[in-house]
């Protein structure tokens, strides 16, 4: 592989196998597709030192190189290039993986399966007690790959990888000889849901500006009391990333709410999502609302909604309809693609009259008061109402 002084130990017969992935060693007829590789925007991104794949930095050990051997490994999908995975030996039973695949070959599970196999044979073949990945911090699909091949997160470093001249933060996992090598936790992504003049999906780079202004807007902090003031785009920045967390985590998942436009022909109504590509999504406008469902986990039962909307497009029933199609995701059996959950709550305030208004339309049933439940932005406490939805009540609530 280009940049690399050391010699590949990996046999050169090596040939894992696994539903139409192939991962064989590289050889030198490898390079055009290896240095196309090295030039895309996300590589360079995240991986900026994978070129020299002994770098500590693309092996996730910064400051010191691997004293075992470091196995360079193509994978390939029907004879085409399909990305490139590091193996790096630490001469003491474990190692470390980085790994990185063209733009073409991504969300197809092919880069997992590849994963899987090379962990597979470090393990068996090598006699590796555990292997080891280490990216910068806020690389999500780098971390969504490693779930999806077994591993959770570890921890957050600070300031452990060398990063153009700076020490960047950095997410660590592992892999054991004995892991499954498949998800075992839920990660929640916030599938794109269409209905009633709007449509919900993950949020953008672009709805930081956005989500500033509603969240900095007085009618807004008065009834969230919790939100920073002043409000800035580091705020909302900080507020989106805290989401894709909690989304790793299963413990809620929360949808950006956009006005839909007219979709071109073959536009898909509902998808599973969770890249946060920031390009434009057909048939979507700019950011109006936000609608979360929180207090999730495995075994619970239910969960509670809250959302907000911008101020500038508010009295539209925007809300309302945003709430709908999640309140009837939620409500809908894992087996037809929802969350299966039986009972959805909201609290609000008993002043915030918009908001109980929102609840009402959307059929939500007033349950309950918690008394001096909140201090609000100005200083007086209020009462939460407390409201419930059942699962197949919102049938009704749809057909209204």
């Amino acid at each position: 592989m280009p940049g690399s002084d050391r010699e590949d130990p990996a046999p050169a017969a090596l040939r894992l196998r696994e539903q139409g992935v192939l991962v064989r060693p590289s050889s030198s007829a490898d390079t055009p597709a290896l240095a196309s590789l090295l030039d895309e925007r996300d590589v360079q991104r995240w991986l900026p030192d994978l070129g020299a794949c002994a770098a500590p930095g693309a092996l996730g050990l910064p400051g010191r190189r691997p004293s075992g051997p470091v196995h360079h490994l193509v994978v390939e999908v029907r004879g085409a290039f399909a990305g490139v995975v590091v193996l790096a030996e630490d001469g003491d039973g474990g190692g470390w993986l980085t790994c990185a695949a063209p733009v073409p070959a991504r969300g197809r599970g092919t880069t997992a399966a590849a994963v899987r196999l090379v962990l597979t044979w470090a393990f068996v073949e090598l006699g590796l007690q555990a292997v080891h990945w280490c990216v910068e911090a806020g690389a999500w699909p780098a971390r969504r790959l490693a779930w999806a091949c077994g591993s959770g997160l570890d921890g957050t470093v600070s300031s452990l990888l060398p990063v153009g001249g700076d020490l960047r933060d950095a997410w660590v996992g592992t892999w054991r000889w004995d892991s499954r090598l498949q998800a075992v936790d839920r990660w929640l992504v916030p599938v794109e849901l269409v209905g009633g003049g709007v449509r919900l999906g993950p949020h953008r780079a672009a709805d930081v500006q956005r989500v500033a202004q509603a969240c900095s807007a007085p009618s807004t902090q008065a009834w969230l009391p919790s939100l920073p003031s002043p409000y800035t785009v580091l705020d909302a920045a900080s507020w989106i990333a805290g989401r894709e967390e909690e989304q790793a985590r299963g413990a809620g998942v929360y949808w950006a709410v956009r006005e839909d436009r007219p979709a071109a022909p073959g536009d898909v109504e509902e998808r599973a999502t969770g890249t946060g590509d920031d390009d434009e999504v057909p048939g979507a406008g700019p950011l109006v609302a936000e609608v979360g469902l929180f207090t999730l986990g495995e075994g619970v039962r239910g969960g509670e909604v809250g959302y907000w909307c911008h101020p500038d497009a508010r009295g539209r029933g925007v809300t309302t309809a945003a709430v709908r199609l999640v309140v009837a995701h939620a409500l809908a059996p894992a087996g037809r693609g929802g969350l299966g959950l039986e009972r959805v709550v909201m609290r609000i305030a008993s002043r915030n009259a918009a908001s109980r208004r929102v609840a009402v339309k959307a059929g939500f049933r007033e349950v309950g008061l918690d008394r001096g439940a909140e201090r609000l932005r100005d200083g007086t406490v209020d009462d939460f109402v407390r409201y419930d939805l059942l699962a197949g009540e919102e049938r009704t609530t749809l057909a209204r």
